[in-house]
């Protein structure tokens, strides 16, 4: 009984986790990157969200700020929204007009306490955040993999009765093997197409002694900077570019590359006038063209990971009208003993 509700809980996480990693967003479940929640929060901690809660004046939410998911308390309440700040801090996220104050629609939900302290799991989000990194995936993703892992070691994991030496039965079945083989299929397909995804970026001066040094422009002048993207694959490729800012645009947004085909795009950027080191970045979405181009590209503009999650309906319903073709059952895969030590 315990092992079916372990289960139960780490599928809710699980697919809690591939949620957010199609909508770009925690659900239920998130990690601290920086120490400025300390003591209450610490660097690695793994915490619990209620996304239905949209917090109030002394919690503690996790919302979208200038691009960042970040979990702070809230400080105050006035008209424009939150106002936010971590323990940690001296001053508020929006002092000195860093930040705009928290509205409803940025907040993903209040992280759940317990007689007002966080219910934390500490180092896990180290581990997860060291990992996503190595394999260029997203940390929800990454956490999916974890639970999925983690679960299908449970299912695959079934207790025979004891025998006089005190043995385990493990066993493996068709019905089981299958599910988990499709399931780390699809996260496969998944990590492969968005590790191609990516970023260019650039960084130059708005100064007054425009022109007398490279990547130094006047103030309100424009520049063209040229990017150059290639399909190192033998598959076709379907390109989508966003600009991060409103002072840069493009030549071309759209586009399909075959195999080992290169572009070439231009970016104009208008310089701002106050004088400063600015950065401007390109974000780089590629899709296999698994979908017909048109299609595949209005569902990447309404929401970037809207074609994946598709594909993953497609695919798993592909892969369930094949288990019924197949007529397998719940046959016995594998079957061995271990002995209890």
């Amino acid at each position: 009984m315990f092992s079916k509700i372990l289960i139960f809980i780490l599928f809710i996480f699980t697919l809690s986790s591939v949620a957010g990693f199609v909508l770009d967003r925690p659900i239920l479940v998130s990690y601290v990157t920086s120490n400025s929640m300390y003591p209450t929060l610490k660097v690695g901690d793994l915490f619990f969200i209620n996304p239905l809660s949209k917090g109030g004046v002394g919690k503690i939410i996790v919302f979208k700020m200038n691009g960042h998911w970040t979990v702070h308390r809230v400080y105050a309440d006035v008209d424009g929204g939150y106002i936010t700040k971590g323990d940690n801090n001296v001053a508020t996220d929006q002092q000195n007009g860093f930040s705009k104050p928290v509205n409803a629609s940025d907040i993903a939900g209040e992280v759940i306490t317990l007689n007002g302290n966080p219910i934390k799991i500490p180092v896990i989000g180290l581990y997860i955040e060291k990992t996503s990194k190595i394999l260029n995936v997203s940390s929800n993703l990454y956490l999916a993999l974890v639970l999925l892992a983690a679960g299908s070691v449970l299912l695959t994991a079934k207790d025979g009765k004891r025998n006089k030496r005190s043995k385990k039965r493990v066993v493996v079945r068709y019905k089981t093997l299958y599910t988990a083989v499709s399931a780390i299929t699809l996260a496969v397909l998944l990590i492969a197409i968005v590790s191609f995804w990516g970023q260019i970026g650039f960084s130059y001066a708005s100064t007054l002694a425009g022109g007398q040094r490279d990547g130094w422009y006047l103030p309100n002048s424009k520049f063209k900077r040229n990017v150059t993207l290639t399909n190192n694959g033998i598959l076709p490729v379907v390109y989508m570019l966003k600009p991060a800012g409103s002072r840069i645009s493009l030549s071309e947004t759209t586009f399909t590359l075959y195999g080992k085909e290169k572009k070439e795009v231009s970016a104009v950027v208008r310089v701002p006038s106050e004088t400063r080191i600015y950065y401007e970045r390109i974000d780089v979405f590629s899709y296999p063209l698994i979908f017909p181009e048109n299609a595949l590209l209005r569902m990447a503009e309404i929401n970037p990971y809207l074609p994946l999650t598709v594909f993953s309906a497609e695919f798993t319903l592909v892969l369930v009208l094949l288990y019924y073709v197949m007529g397998a059952g719940n046959e016995v895969v594998f079957r061995f003993r271990r002995r209890w030590i």
